[in-house]
């Protein structure tokens, strides 16, 4: 089963709404903080278009769809800037362009916004751009010479996000993003299905994560939900199959040729928008050869939760949005 890509590309009426809705908010210079932002965002996505918000809403309900792809949003008119060479978002005064801000709404149609107290500093908007001291390493956002591995987004972490989004500020470069579903995966043995159910697997974090130890890494399912059709958790990136053997590595090396088979890859222009399902599908991106610093390709990405209240435990209280890690 090739993975299904879905495709909402906006009308022109449905443009000028959501981008009437775009200077409302800009009014208000207290929503390019990200946080007291995205405080608001779930209210402000119910004055998206209404074909927008039924669209998400199929997506997340049917699971017909393992990818959203959104097309013609009314952002970026002037331009991104220069792509960071930082963390931005670390920074003091780091404020979110319309991009970031409809990329917040678009996704409170699918859920709350997280982040991990390992990364970033709990930000919940990460760039996603090539950074010169970690352009060879292989299993990281920010690195370019190398293939970032198939992962579902932050597999490791117990509290780990339903959906990943990317919104796209450049790519001059037509570096594609790489997605595969695991729905209709046919090609297990009964007893290769049944170890991928079992806690028999390291699901490691990527070097993007400092993480304190908080969850436990190892012996750990790859697989859970549906025995018939399961939701995945795996970071072949972080994933050395020489480490397993029999039954185990016969089913990790099936999984993984299933999803190369079904594998589509989208090429992101400016101002698209494309969401993973995060319990379906697994990502990656190959090498690519980035621009000039200020040039290059540039993504910001931003995860969600279907419930928040589910992390209480891994959160300092109950308004924060970053998850112990």
């Amino acid at each position: 089963m090739a993975t299904s890509v879905l495709r909402l590309e906006l009308t022109a009426d449905e443009a000028v709404e959501t981008r009437k809705l775009l200077d409302e908010i800009s009014e208000d210079p207290r929503m390019t903080d990200q946080y007291y932002f995205l405080e608001r965002s779930h209210v402000l996505s119910h004055e998206l278009p209404r074909r927008v918000r039924e669209t998400f809403y199929r997506f997340k309900r049917r699971e017909e769809g393992g990818v959203l792809h959104v097309a013609g949003s009314p952002v970026l008119r002037d331009g991104a800037g220069a792509t960071p060479t930082s963390y931005v978002e670390t920074e003091p005064g780091f404020a979110i362009n319309d991009a970031q801000v409809l990329h917040g709404l678009y996704g409170a149609l699918l859920g709350e916004p997280i982040g991990f107290t390992s990364q970033r500093a709990g930000s919940i908007y990460n760039t996603i751009a090539p950074m010169p001291h970690l352009a060879e390493i292989s299993n990281s956002s920010s690195g370019s010479k190398f293939d970032f591995g198939f992962h579902v987004e932050d597999a490791f972490h117990p509290a780990r996000p339903d959906f990943l989004g990317l919104a796209c500020m450049r790519n001059d470069e037509q570096a594609g993003t790489t997605v595969s579903c695991v729905d209709g995966i046919d090609n297990l043995k009964p007893e290769e299905r049944d170890a991928l159910f079992a806690p028999r697997f390291n699901i490691g974090h990527n070097p993007i994560h400092e993480t304190s130890g908080t969850v436990e890494e190892n012996w750990q399912p790859i697989f859970f939900g549906r025995r018939e059709r399961p939701y995945v958790r795996v970071n072949f990136a972080a994933l050395d199959l020489a480490d397993y053997s029999g039954v185990e590595r016969g089913a990790l090396q099936r999984l993984k040729e299933y999803l190369e088979k079904n594998k589509a890859t989208l090429v992101l222009q400016a101002g698209e928008f494309v969401y993973v399902d995060n319990f379906r599908c697994v990502h990656a991106r190959d090498a690519y050869e980035p621009l000039p610093a200020g040039k290059s390709r540039w993504l910001s990405r931003v995860v969600f939760t279907s419930d928040l209240r589910k992390s209480a435990g891994l959160r300092s209280e109950t308004m924060s949005r970053s998850i112990y890690a």
